[in-house]
């Protein structure tokens, strides 16, 4: 219903010509006016239903109620909206009564030009007044949001450095009473060192003098333990002033590694228990299943749903039931039991199980439950010789690769599998099937290395060890490991025995990493590239600096470089330690961009920064692909080119007016930005690519209105409600 604008004023006035007038006159006196004139308070109050408005102006005299029934009305549903009567039938009456009843501003609606310009001033400075208040209460909250993160360490210092306030979080890093920190330095704190007193002071000082100020630092916590933290030292200006500074640090090492500990304990118990062959049990107080390991639910059929929560009693029969149930009281009062009992399995199978329990308790010495094994005890020989024959052809599965077997006779020529190779291959056919047969499963490509390695082991005696395809029933393709080891008796083979293992993840999980593996290649060149840029620009105004004047601060410059270097090359390894982590904030995009002008060597290049609006995005990330496309500008478009910066309906647009690329090579640049021209290899807008697609917006190269590149990010997500410092200098940049 309204326009893009600023500010949307709703007017209401049953006489359509004064309606029209008024609003024809308010959008003339500002032009970040956009009025909506309607004719009553029942359509106006629709209108507030369903739009956003910033003000509402009224006649006094309406059809339906008049101004201040109408003002009790919007009150009821919006009670900060400005409200301002306009009327023309005013007395000094309905003004008490509307000042009484909350009206924002009363005016009389006289005849000239100045009640139009006064009406405009009212309006305008009740919008503001509402608009600063709205973002004061969701600074305030979004502060206190921050300040009282419980990961986070968060203090309020003065610019001199004194404590003002501190989260519950940093007091519980240090044996002190808050009252002991409130008033002091901060580099005299509990949270310090003597010995670090002087680094931290001159943190906090740089702070003052309005430098974002990032820190690792080490500490004893009040339980004595040592810990880490990485944090920041922020400054708070008004108009330019620091007024505040904000502390913040989380703490990264102790916490972390115990974390990382106890999940690599916890892996490692789960992984010892699921490779028990006897079933591993853990029950509560109520004699419930609790936790168990893989076994039990081999054993008994169950899936986990099923066991959890399960008494333990209700695997067996009745009589076996009562037995169980006083072995596990018996457990619960002596602190250990055994008893023997047959597992019945889903499927109504009775298996003899040896169970033997242990009283478990809390560190208190409160019961809790107990923990058990099973034992099978079955011995099962239904036929004696083909168990024995199977016995065998396990053994040495096992030892080949603890996987499915199967087994060739050279007489018969025919092949017994095993149900873990039947399964493989999705075959519900007999255990024991023509070597022809057994082929057919294979790739056509791969039937020929099969039968060839199986003639040779046969004739020769040559053992093999090949990946092959077989192709279920369903079309489906499975990658195999097939192994085959022949037995000889008198330099004769009597057998050939071997094993068959599904490899297809695991040729999944290799391909999957070789990606990964030049994804993390690609990223650190792209650190390499867009990191070392800005810090080379650096030492070459050091080296001039050096020519100019002789200062041991320049020392200190320099060795700042070196760390930054030595930074760059810890951020290389950790990306090629596989860690990522893109954190979005607000970002003003106009202020945002000129920083990344400064950081580029840009030579007689002008920037003309006309956008507004405040992104969401990781500024690390952002300000690669600014300075980037920055840099492709100045490098393909000439020294003396202009850049320009705008925005789009969802998102922005960087544009030089230098020679432009060439339709056809625009054409090959894709959404990942790699391009192999005469322009360069395409690093840059790699990069660009890269920190595109890790905020899911897209990227697409045209050519600018002067006839030079342009380049458009779309998809971008504004937050214009956040401040945006930059968003009204729009002013060009001389480099």
């Amino acid at each position: 219903m309204f326009p893009a604008a600023p500010i949307r004023v709703l007017y209401v006035d049953a006489r359509s010509e004064v309606a029209e007038t008024v609003a024809e006159r308010l959008e003339r006196e500002d032009e970040r006016f956009a009025v909506e004139t309607v004719p009553n308070a029942s359509t106006a109050l629709a209108v507030l239903a369903e739009h956003a408005v910033d003000c509402v102006v009224s006649e006094y005299d309406l059809p339906e109620c008049d101004g201040l029934d109408f003002l009790d009305a919007v009150r009821a549903d919006h009670p900060d909206l400005p409200f301002v009567l306009f009327t023309e039938t005013g007395s000094e009456e309905i003004a008490s009564r509307a000042i009484t009843a909350g009206v924002t501003d009363y005016l009389r609606n006289e005849d000239g030009d100045e009640q139009y310009v006064l009406l405009a001033n009212r309006v305008g400075h009740a919008v503001e007044r509402r608009r600063a208040t709205v973002e004061r209460r969701e600074n305030e909250r979004r502060f206190e949001a921050v300040f009282e993160d419980p990961e986070m360490l968060v203090g309020l210092l003065a610019p001199d450095g004194t404590v003002q306030r501190v989260n519950g979080t940093a007091m519980s890093f240090v044996d002190a009473e808050r009252d002991d920190v409130l008033g002091a330095p901060f580099w005299e704190t509990a949270w310090w060192d003597p010995d670090d007193a002087a680094r931290v002071r001159s943190w906090v000082e740089r702070a003052a003098a309005g430098e974002y100020v990032s820190f690792d630092a080490d500490g004893t916590d009040a339980r004595g333990e040592p810990y880490s933290v990485s944090g920041t030292i922020r400054p708070v200006t008004v108009e330019g002033e620091v007024v505040s500074l904000i502390a913040s640090a989380r703490e990264i090492t102790e916490r972390r590694r115990q974390r990382r500990e106890l999940e690599a304990e916890q892996a490692f118990v789960d992984q010892a228990l699921d490779t028990l062959t006897d079933i591993f049990y853990v029950l509560d107080t109520s004699g419930r299943v609790e936790r168990w390991n893989e076994r039990l639910g081999e054993v008994t059929g169950y899936d986990a749903d099923d066991l959890s929560g399960t008494l333990a009693t209700a695997f067996f029969d009745d009589e076996d039931a009562a037995r169980v149930a006083a072995a596990i009281e018996e457990t619960f009062r002596t602190g250990e039991a055994t008893v023997r009992a047959d597992v019945v399995t889903v499927d109504g199978e009775a298996i003899p199980h040896e169970l033997t329990g242990a009283r478990l308790t809390d560190a208190d010495g409160e019961l809790v439950g107990l923990v058990g094994v099973g034992r099978d005890l079955t011995e099962r020989r239904a036929r004696e010789r083909e168990i024995e024959r199977m016995r065998d052809l396990l053994e040495r599965t096992e030892r080949i690769a603890d996987v499915g077997g199967w087994e060739i006779d050279p007489e018969t020529r025919e092949v017994f599998r095993t149900e873990g190779v039947r399964d493989l291959y999705g075959v519900e056919t007999a255990d024991t099937v023509p070597l022809e047969a057994a082929l057919d499963v294979y790739h056509e490509a791969d039937r020929e290395t099969v039968a060839e390695a199986v003639e040779a082991a046969l004739s020769d005696g040559e053992a093999f060890d090949v990946e092959v395809r077989c192709v279920r029933p369903d079309g489906e393709t499975r990658w195999v490991r097939l192994q085959g080891v022949p037995e000889t008796a008198d330099g004769t083979v009597v057998a050939l025995r071997g094993a068959i293992q599904d490899r297809t993840a695991q040729r999944r999980y290799e391909r999957e990493l070789e990606r990964q593996n030049a994804r993390l290649d690609e990223f650190a060149s792209v650190v390499s590239h867009d990191l070392r840029n800005p810090l080379q620009v650096a030492d070459g105004y050091l080296d001039l600096a050096r020519e100019e004047c002789d200062s041991d601060h320049l020392d200190t410059v320099s060795g700042a470089h070196d760390r930054m270097s030595a930074l760059i090359d810890d951020l290389l390894t950790l990306a090629r330690d596989g860690e990522d982590a893109t954190a979005r904030e607000p970002i003003s995009l106009g202020g945002f961009v000129r920083e990344c002008w400064e950081h580029v060597d840009t030579a007689d290049a002008t920037l003309d920064a006309a956008v507004t609006g405040t992104v969401r995005a990781d500024r690390g990330r952002l300000q690669q692909l600014v300075e980037n496309l920055f840099r492709n500008a100045v490098e393909h478009g000439g020294e003396s080119v202009t850049v320009t910066v705008g925005r789009l309906d969802d998102g922005f647009y960087v544009a030089d007016d230098g020679t432009g690329i060439p339709p056809d090579v625009r054409a090959e640049i894709g959404e990942d930005g790699q391009v192999s021209t005469s322009r360069g290899p395409g690093l840059g807008l790699r990069i660009v690519g890269q920190v595109v697609a890790a905020h899911d917006w897209a990227f697409e190269a045209t050519e600018s209105e002067a006839g030079g590149a342009r380049f458009e990010i779309t998809g971008v997500e504004f937050d214009d409600a956040a401040a945006d410092d930059g968003a009204t200098d729009d002013a060009a940049v001389d480099d």
